[in-house]
Order: structure tokens, then C-alpha cells, then sequence
């Protein structure tokens, strides 16, 4: 017999999707240049492709890339675009985005992220890793470590 009665208390909580309708994910560049004079900078690598993006456009989140964000990694502007994201230069992507998507989190924007959540490789066992949580800490940005 099929009932409406919620199986768990929060079972009759609102959609999740209401919260994906308002909520701007955005993917930041890695900072890649191959002709860079400093060596060892940026990734070639993108912290979400354009596939993964689209599946969450499909629950309902807003999507702003960087424009050139998966160049190097193979995946070019308007292959986002096909999958309904929004390109836009990084300060509009920090300011418009309330999750942030980075392989390396850029401590040096984190001035720009107070109040928003970075989803990054932190590390925050090791030293470096705990140096980055006191920046984010001291420019109140929320660190979610996935590594």
C-alpha cells in the first residue's frame, strides 16, 4: 500500500532542488600558462568538466565558469556553454558564485570570497595545508578539504 506519510522525520523537509534553484556554483581557473616565466604554475587540469556540470544544471544549480578554465585541460569555452553554464571573467565568477570549485585553492583571492565556500584540495593536515586554513579563516572563507 503506497502512502504519502513521510518514512523519516525529515523525509517532509523542502526539496533539495529548491536550494539548487538559488544557489550559483563557479568554476575557477587554475592559473595554467604554458609560457609562464615562473615554473610549476597553475594545473592544466579543470575541477569540473563540462559533463559534470551539466548533470548539476539538471538538479537545478546555476553554473558560471572562468572563461579559458578547461582549456589546457582539454575542454574549450563553448563546450560549457553546450552544457548550459555561463562564462565570465574570474571577478565575476568569485562574486556571483556562493560555491567555488578549485584544484589549488587561490589564497590569493581569498579577500574576494568572504561569506563563500571553496571546495578545494586543501591538505589541511600538512603545513602548507594549515597555512591555507588560517588564510581562509582570516578572510572568512569556508574550506571544504577534499582531499
Amino acid at each position: 500500500m503506497a502512502t504519502s506519510a513521510p518514512l523519516l522525520k525529515n523525509d517532509a523537509l523542502p526539496a533539495a532542488a529548491a536550494v539548487a534553484a538559488t544557489t550559483e556554483l563557479g568554476v575557477l581557473s587554475e592559473g595554467y600558462a604554458p609560457d609562464s616565466k615562473v615554473p610549476g604554475t597553475g594545473d592544466q587540469r579543470v575541477s569540473m568538466v563540462p559533463d559534470v556540470a551539466e548533470q548539476l544544471i539538471k538538479e537545478g544549480y546555476s553554473i558560471n565558469v572562468e572563461r579559458g578554465a578547461g582549456i589546457y585541460s582539454g575542454f574549450a569555452d563553448d563546450a560549457y556553454e553546450k552544457k548550459g553554464c555561463k562564462l565570465m571573467s574570474r571577478s565575476e565568477v568569485i562574486r556571483k558564485g556562493q560555491v567555488l570549485f578549485a584544484l589549488e585553492p587561490p589564497a590569493r583571492d581569498f579577500s574576494l570570497m568572504q561569506g563563500k565556500t571553496l571546495i578545494s584540495w586543501v591538505g589541511r593536515l600538512q603545513d602548507k595545508g594549515k597555512e591555507l586554513v588560517q588564510k581562509a579563516n582570516a578572510a572568512q572563507v569556508t574550506l571544504l578539504d577534499v582531499t
